[in-house]
């Protein structure tokens, strides 16, 4: 085989290089993954990163084991005994347990499909729907936040005039408008990890921008007039790109109506962008259809192990092992899968708490002062026919 079946092969099943990649040491969120690993038996050997690292999801799974037990024990105890089943769950007078379990079995497991069914169903939809906005943050919110940026630094750079020496340099005004994005997009973590916020007081912010925004983001000073009205700051610092704009056109760096209105309306996305991630993080799924759902699927895994517990008891009884193994099994395995849906769509309705499968906030802030500057060093590094034809 070729090197590249080879190297192909060793993507999916390698064990030297991991499922999932970090960006640095400052963080442990995963910046991208490996697919083909997750498409091949080597799933089965991947776990950091994963649902199966949430704590909530192992605590349920022994919950919903405990529910099994209970259910399986009577059953297993009183199999053979006449009466016992009148006491317990109300059978007619001489019917042992054996007798009743084996004729309420196939409406014990109608029930439980019947659950199954309805609780896939809604959880599909909820699973649609968090994607969708999960999409919707990524693209839109910090995609137009990157976007806007991107489109400013790139228009300024090659169509602001340099301007007198009392005038901040060109370098400085486009330094200054990627300092202004990238600290734009990193309140948002901070706002999400209560570090800022309506409940936390301007004395507190303003320690807060100190210690994460000083000096990769802001200035001290910018710091201290950013936390004066300390409301909303991912979204209002926009404002400041908006003066960069106005400051230019008032030196006449900004000569072109055209150009003024282009740079204008760039800022207005941008801040759009950020108040577009503000409403799908603020306002959630409606609650009561998060709450049905939540019932509905608590309520099928509670009645999957009572059920299958009732039935693994008798089989054991019976000693039908493999049927025991089934019984377990299917008590396993569709709880937690369920389980892990609900949580996986909890985490999805806000990236930018500090989960590990968050938006990397260090890769995108980084990527927006390397890829500013990259069009930055493009103006300057012109091929010399188009030098000549744009000196800027």
């Amino acid at each position: 085989m070729t090197a590249g079946v080879w190297d192909h092969i060793n993507k999916a099943y390698g064990m030297q290089t991991s499922h999932v990649t970090n960006y640095d040491r400052r963080s442990d969120v995963v910046t991208d993954y490996e697919p083909l690993k997750f498409s091949s038996f080597r799933v089965f050997s991947s776990f950091w990163g994963t649902i199966f690292q949430n704590h909530v999801l192992i605590i349920e799974q022994v919950l919903i084991t405990g529910f099994f037990a209970m259910a399986a024990a009577p059953v297993y105890i009183y199999f053979n005994r006449e009466g016992a089943t009148q006491a317990l769950v109300g059978a007619k007078e001489g019917v042992n347990m054996r007798e009743w379990v084996d004729s309420q079995e196939v409406r014990m497991r109608q029930f439980a499909m019947v659950m199954t069914v309805l609780a896939s169903l809604l959880l599909s939809f909820y699973t649609a729907m968090a994607v969708g906005r999960w999409w919707v943050i990524r693209s839109a919110g910090v995609g137009g936040i990157k976007a806007a940026t991107m489109d400013i630094s790139l228009m300024v750079s090659q169509l602001a005039l340099p301007g007198n020496n009392q005038e901040p340099s060109l370098d400085y005004v486009l330094d200054s408008i990627r300092r202004y994005s990238r600290a734009s997009l990193f309140l948002v973590f901070m706002w999400r990890r209560k570090r800022l916020g309506p409940k936390v007081g301007k004395e507190q912010s303003l320690r807060a921008c100190r210690e994460d925004l000083v000096p990769d983001f802001l200035t001290e000073d910018e710091v201290q007039k950013l936390c004066e009205w300390n409301h909303c700051l991912h979204e209002t610092i926009w404002a400041w790109q908006t003066a960069i704009i106005a400051l230019l056109h008032q030196q006449g760096r900004i000569k072109s109506p055209v150009l003024l209105c282009q740079l204008l309306d760039k800022c207005a996305e941008g801040r759009a962008a950020v108040q577009c991630i503000h409403t799908h993080i603020a306002v959630k799924i409606p609650m009561q259809y998060v709450h049905l759902l939540g019932l509905l699927v608590k309520s099928h895994n509670i009645v999957l192990a009572i059920i299958m517990g009732c039935l693994f008891g008798a089989s054991l009884r019976s000693k039908e092992y493999f049927i025991c193994g089934q019984l377990f099994l299917r008590t396993l395995i569709l709880p937690l899968l369920f389980n892990a849906i609900l949580l996986i769509n909890a985490e999805l309705s806000d990236p930018f708490d500090g989960h590990s499968t968050d938006f990397p906030r260090f890769a995108y802030t980084d990527a927006l002062k390397n890829d500013g500057e990259a069009y930055v060093k493009a103006g300057k590094n012109m091929p010399d026919w188009l030098a000549r034809r744009n000196p800027v």
